[in-house]
């Protein structure tokens, strides 16, 4: 164990077996079950605000609650001034996205959380002050980027292989940005964003399989069995289609107030990504999530909007455009052309989802 760690683990009430080190943090097992400790990378509020979260949660398995030191703060200081949080972990693997069983576990578990993360007691400032962002000054600022960037390239008299494969695939993504845009403006957005607001619909802000743990019970998670809280809050559905295994939803350093739906949007993504936009798939996950949690017309249109706007591509540009443009990794030069042989299997989910929403 590195002394720094040792120095921050000292100002906690938990004795120490192991220590290891996984992606950007420490775990370790102690008496108290397993914890995470990482460096602090965001403001004060904003742990207090996550942490009020995360309290409002505690009955729902499993959320990676924050624990606080022996001075009864959120936030641990070492002696150089370095700044950690220590919380709650979990044993297991993280969803499977190649796995229908993971993926359809997973839509289950995000209705269920949706379900809980409604009418949650938060004051006036923390709504104001956690608000997501706007999809509409969101979708128009990232379209601005794409014409800049296109720009910059066609005036290159020397293109290099990711220029000209960016050149050749443009116009099609550029123009689903603007109808979808051109939706988002004549949809119901706003008032959505209104009702979010005024009920405290609240939204991971990550909703992916990295944060989507499933936990090992043979190995124990050092915290007892629990069932999600308010059931008489909920419906029978919610009830009746808990998971088949036990699910920790971790990370929700970007949990904000919001349409809930764009998690949803978010997960789908990144599942069919994974899976080449199998209509199958995507179906399952929506039905999945629906028949716990219906959306109406207006939340159907978003989540269409929302996959219809080419966000890996804007991902692409964005990347290409704040690096270094005389040298385009190779990796980045495959996920464009990735993207763009998947553009026909996504196409087709689109309009198979177009024609439901009909």
């Amino acid at each position: 164990m590195e002394d720094r760690n040792l120095e921050i683990f000292k100002q906690y009430n938990i004795k120490i077996y192991n220590t290891y080190r996984i992606r950007g943090a420490f775990i370790a097992e102690t008496d108290k079950g397993l914890k995470l400790l990482k460096s602090l990378e965001s403001s004060k509020s904003r742990v207090e605000f996550e942490n009020t979260l995360l309290e409002y949660l505690n009955d729902y398995p499993y959320v990676d609650l924050y624990m606080r030191n022996n001075a009864g703060e959120l936030i641990t200081e070492d002696s150089a001034g370095n700044k950690y949080l220590l919380k709650n972990w979990f044993p297991g693997e993280e969803c499977n996205l190649r796995n229908e069983t993971d993926i359809a576990n997973g839509a289950i578990n995000l209705a269920l959380l949706h379900s809980v993360l409604r009418e949650v007691p938060l004051s006036e400032e923390l709504v104001v002050k956690n608000t997501g962002a706007d999809l509409i000054e969101l979708f128009d600022k990232r379209n601005r980027e794409l014409k800049r960037v296109r720009s910059y390239i066609r005036e290159k008299k020397k293109k290099n292989e990711f220029e000209l494969c960016y050149i050749n695939c443009y116009d099609e993504f550029y123009e689903q940005a603007k109808e979808a845009t051109r939706l988002l403006l004549e949809s119901n957005y706003r008032e959505l964003v209104k009702e979010a607001r005024e009920h405290c619909y609240v939204c991971h802000g990550n909703y992916t399989y990295h944060n989507i743990i499933m936990v090992n019970a043979a190995q124990g998670s050092g915290l007892p069995p629990k069932v999600p809280m308010g059931e008489e809050r909920l419906s029978a559905a919610v009830i009746k289609n808990k998971p088949g295994v036990e699910m920790a939803t971790t990370n929700f350093d970007k949990a904000c107030i919001g349409v809930q739906c764009t998690d949803l949007y978010f997960y789908i993504r990144k599942c069919l990504e994974k899976n080449d936009w199998d209509i199958d798939i995507g179906s399952m996950i929506l039905n999945t999530y629906t028949d716990i949690l219906p959306l109406d017309r207006d939340e159907k249109k978003l989540l269409y909007i929302l996959l219809l706007y080419p966000e890996k591509f804007w991902k692409i540009t964005n990347f290409y455009y704040n690096g270094k443009k005389s040298w385009v990794p190779q990796r980045n030069i495959q996920k464009l052309i990735g993207t763009w042989e998947q553009s026909k299997g996504r196409k087709k989910f689109l309009e198979c989802l177009s024609n439901t929403l009909n």
